[in-house]
C-alpha cells in the first residue's frame, strides 16, 4: 500500500475520507456535505462529477470500497462507499499534521477543523499544532526578509511582506479560534 506521505493527495480527497470516517455513505449524502448550505460547503464545493472522480480514485487506491445497495423507498440501487482501515489511517495522518503553508489554512486547515469540532480537545490540539507551525514559518519568513537588500520595490521584498502579514493575521485568527473552542469546551 502507498503511504499517505508518499503520494500527494488533493484536499477534496481527504474531505471525502473524513466524511466516510464517520460511517458508510452513498453519493448523494456525500454530495450534500459540499453543497453551499452543507457541512463543508462554506470551505469546499464539489460538483457531483468531481466527487465521483475522487471516489473512483480513492477506491483504486484501496482507501475505500464501494458496493451497491437497494434503496427500499425508490427500489433503485445506490452506490455506498465505506472507508477501509488504510483509508482511515491515511485520513488520521492527514488530520494530525499541520498544513505547511499559510495559504493552505483557508482550505485544508478549515476542513481539518471541521472534522474535529465535535471533539473540543482534538480541535484545540489541532489549533495548537497549526499555531506552532505557523509561528515557525513566520520566523523563517522574517529571517529571509532581513537577509534581503533594502529595496522595498523588489518582488522578493513585496512577496515576503505579504506572506509575513498573512502569517501574522493567521496567528491572530488561530488564537481567537482557540479562545472560542476553550469557552465552548468549558460550557459543554
Amino acid at each position: 500500500m502507498t503511504d499517505a506521505l508518499d503520494e500527494r493527495r488533493e484536499t477534496p480527497e481527504f474531505a471525502l475520507l473524513g466524511l466516510l470516517r464517520e460511517g458508510p455513505q452513498h453519493g448523494y449524502r456525500l454530495a450534500a456535505a459540499f453543497a453551499p448550505d452543507g457541512r463543508l460547503g462554506i470551505a469546499l464545493r464539489l460538483k457531483m462529477s468531481q466527487m465521483y472522480a475522487y471516489l473512483r480514485k480513492l477506491e483504486r487506491q484501496s482507501l475505500l470500497v464501494a458496493h451497491d445497495e437497494m434503496d427500499d423507498r425508490s427500489h433503485r440501487a445506490r452506490r455506498v462507499f465505506t472507508l477501509t482501515p488504510e483509508g482511515a489511517r491515511v485520513f488520521d495522518a492527514w488530520l494530525a499534521a499541520p498544513v505547511e503553508a499559510t495559504r493552505e489554512v483557508r482550505l485544508a486547515f478549515l476542513l481539518k477543523l471541521a472534522f474535529t469540532l465535535d471533539d473540543p480537545e482534538a480541535a484545540l490540539a489541532l489549533v495548537a499544532r497549526q499555531r506552532a507551525a505557523t509561528a515557525a514559518s513566520l520566523d523563517l519568513l522574517r529571517a529571509r526578509l532581513a537577509g534581503l537588500p533594502d529595496d522595498t520595490r523588489s518582488i522578493a521584498h513585496l512577496t515576503l511582506r505579504h506572506r509575513i502579514l498573512l502569517s501574522e493575521a493567521t496567528l491572530v485568527w488561530l488564537d481567537e479560534s482557540a479562545m472560542s473552542l476553550r469557552s465552548l469546551h468549558l460550557q459543554g
